[in-house]
């Protein structure tokens, strides 16, 4: 059984039989894209023309884009200005973390000389004191004796108790030397300046007696050569002056025993406590120095992060002033042109690609489009190629109608399979047999 339906002039014939349905259909590329701005603005460039090739990422037109770059510089610049104090706030946490070893190694220094002081004298330094008090009583017995010698000419015995005189002398100055040289070595540079903590009662007295020694030396010098020599007027002042330089001598080094036998007095011990007090308070300004630089390292990565975003919010905005292509394909047509303002969402470009086609029907109605069903074969027929059929397949059946020519109807749509060589195009009419 067959039924015809006639429509008026110029309408698609439909013909149904037990296993077919025919309609009639437009052929369309299958990937075909109006494309639209994100945003409105002024066209500034147009780089395509219609039928132009392009492939995917390609500019097709730009929006003028002076406000997006404008908006661009000042956050990149934003950033940059971000980037430079989160540096800042780095180093002032590294020279916080120093600020706090140096602190702790100062208090380290004043609990070392608090605890020395209140331990008071130690045997080794009284034997050493002493033993400057003995050395200072033989050089008021040599400077005694360089005096003498100075009234007569020396024997060789005299000569040579002379000589004997400076070595030991000589020998004094260069332990004295080394213990002083020890001192300065144990000095140590921080960032806050240099850092000496053995300098105080030991090192002025230690430089004290290296004072002494050195005069001691110059005095056994002098009676040496003067028993060499032979006295003259300005040797036997010498002479005598040595005597008097040799007592002076003891009785310095004999008051620093004095002084090293009776400990630290109160105040001593007081300011030492006062040392330790003043390096305590230091270590603890030190670390709350660290928590602020740590807060403000944390509050600078913030900035950064933010102007980060902003740098990627610009760039955005820059890059939707662009309308690319999101496929290989042409150009099919333009609808706007250089100086033309565009409205967001509003078709400027269709873009299309030719490599494959499909139909879509134009008069299929609700009597038949029941019947067809996705998957299924088609037989095609092109009113420019009246010698090809083509074969196809049903991909989609629409689920919402369209009115044409007062007839409800659906669009089915239909790929098109093996059609790399045949010259077709865009709206061509064609006829479909799908088999139901």
């Amino acid at each position: 059984m067959c039924i015809f339906l006639i429509a008026n002039a110029g309408a698609a014939v439909q013909a149904q039989t037990a296993n077919i349905v025919s309609a009639e259909g437009q052929i369309v590329p299958q990937k075909q894209l109006s494309l639209a701005f994100q945003i409105g603005g002024m066209v500034e460039t147009i780089f395509v023309a219609e039928g132009e090739a392009v492939q995917v990422g390609d500019p097709l037109l730009q929006l003028d884009p002076a406000a997006a770059e404008l908006g661009l510089q000042q956050v990149e610049a934003r950033l940059v200005t971000a980037q430079s104090g989160l540096t800042a706030a780095i180093n002032e946490q590294t020279l916080a973390e120093t600020a706090v070893q140096t602190a702790q190694a100062r208090l380290d220094v004043a609990q070392a000389n608090l605890m020395l002081v209140e331990a008071g004298p130690q045997p080794e330094q009284i034997a050493a004191a002493e033993s400057r008090v003995a050395a200072a009583q033989a050089a008021i017995t040599q400077a005694v004796g360089s005096r003498d010698a100075a009234l007569d000419v020396a024997d060789t015995s005299d000569i040579l108790a002379a000589e004997a005189a400076v070595a030991s002398a000589q020998a004094e100055v260069q332990q004295l030397e080394q213990a002083y040289q020890e001192i300065l070595d144990s000095c140590f540079d921080t960032p806050q300046g240099e850092l000496c903590p053995l300098f105080g009662p030991i090192e002025e007295q230690t430089r004290q007696q290296l004072d002494a020694a050195r005069l001691n030396k110059q005095a056994a010098q002098a009676a040496l050569e003067a028993l060499q020599n032979g006295a003259t007027p300005a040797q036997r002042q010498a002479a005598n002056a040595q005597v008097g330089v040799a007592q002076a001598n003891l009785a310095i080094v004999q008051a620093q025993l004095d002084l090293l036998l009776a400990g630290a007095t109160p105040e001593q011990v007081r300011l030492a406590e006062v040392a330790v007090e003043q390096a305590q308070l230091a270590v603890r300004q030190a670390e709350v120095r660290i928590e602020q630089a740590v807060a403000g390292v944390a509050v600078a990565e913030t900035a950064v992060s933010l102007a980060e975003a902003a740098v990627n919010r610009a760039e955005l905005a820059l890059e939707r002033t662009f309308l690319r292509a999101t496929f290989d394909g042409r150009v099919v047509s333009i609808a706007l042109s250089e100086g033309e303002p565009a409205a967001p969402g509003f078709p400027a470009l269709t873009l299309a690609n030719f490599d494959s086609w499909q139909i879509e029907t134009t008069d299929l109605t609700e009597l038949d489009v029941v019947l067809v069903a996705e998957s299924s074969s088609v037989t095609v027929r092109v009113d420019a190629l009246p010698d090809e059929e083509l074969v196809g397949v049903v991909t989609a059946v629409a689920f919402v109608p369209n009115l044409s020519r007062g007839d409800v109807v659906y669009t089915v749509t239909i790929d098109l399979l093996e059609t790399a060589a045949l010259p077709l195009r865009w709206g061509m009419t064609a006829f479909v047999d799908i088999d139901t």
